[in-house]
């Protein structure tokens, strides 16, 4: 008797010492990449102002027009992941017809996301995406033949998983990428893009303007250019 006490008393602590021990979580995996997502026939149509500001006429010039960027084909790359072929079209409205003006190329694995722009090498985003995380994103272009406009560009995430309404399309989750961000009283130069989780890039602007009247607002400089690019329909 004594001893089938003390055998149930000795199962009683393994008990205990096992239900105390902590249960290993298996972590969830990163979601990162769905703010670039790479498919097959996926496109999306953007509406896109370009603004002209000329600086001896001291007045400014506004074009508008759509650009379609296709996920037309893909091929293993050298370093065993898959290139995707982006071809892009333009047209001025949406009543014509589209005609093709050049072809990008992107990839995308566990640690990053790249694409070529212009035979320009560029890492738009790193993973996973944490808010206020920076890195080079344009360490792949050589800025000293001509392209010294691209030297110590700092990438920088903020508004991380943040929901935005633009252009009639809502998003639940999207990630602000800030590729350069430099302003004084008579320049200023703002490349930025945002990525909305599951359908890529949705706004992307590039604003390099100048001024001499440092009165004069931001809104009305008097030389240089200003794209913006917004999504309107995701495929």
């Amino acid at each position: 008797m004594k001893f089938k006490s003390k055998l149930l008393a000795f199962g009683f602590f393994i008990f205990l010492i096992y239900s105390c021990r902590k249960v290993p979580i298996t972590p969830t995996s990163d979601e990162s990449v769905k703010y670039f997502p790479l498919q097959l026939g996926r496109y999306i149509i953007y509406d896109v102002d370009s603004i002209n500001y000329n600086d001896v006429t001291m007045t400014s010039d506004t074009t508008h027009f759509q650009i379609k960027e296709v996920i037309s084909s893909s091929f293993a790359d050298s370093t065993g992941g898959i290139t995707f072929i982006i071809n892009r079209y333009r047209r001025a409205n949406d009543t014509l017809i589209w005609f093709e003006i050049n072809e990008w190329s992107a990839t995308v694995n566990k640690s990053r996301a790249e694409k070529t722009e212009e035979n320009l090498r560029f890492v738009k985003m790193i993973f996973p995406i944490n808010d206020g995380a920076k890195w080079s994103g344009n360490q792949y272009i050589d800025t000293s033949n001509g392209l010294e406009n691209y030297f110590d560009w700092e990438y920088k995430y903020s508004e991380v998983h943040v929901g935005k309404f633009q252009n009639g399309l809502t998003f639940d989750s999207t990630v602000t990428v800030s590729e350069l961000d430099n302003e004084n009283l008579i320049e200023k130069d703002l490349e930025q893009e945002v990525y909305a989780k599951n359908l890529g890039l949705v706004y992307r602007i590039q604003e390099h303007v100048s001024k001499q009247n440092v009165s004069t607002p931001w809104t009305n400089p008097e030389k240089g250019t200003k794209v913006t690019m917004i999504a309107k329909e995701i495929h």
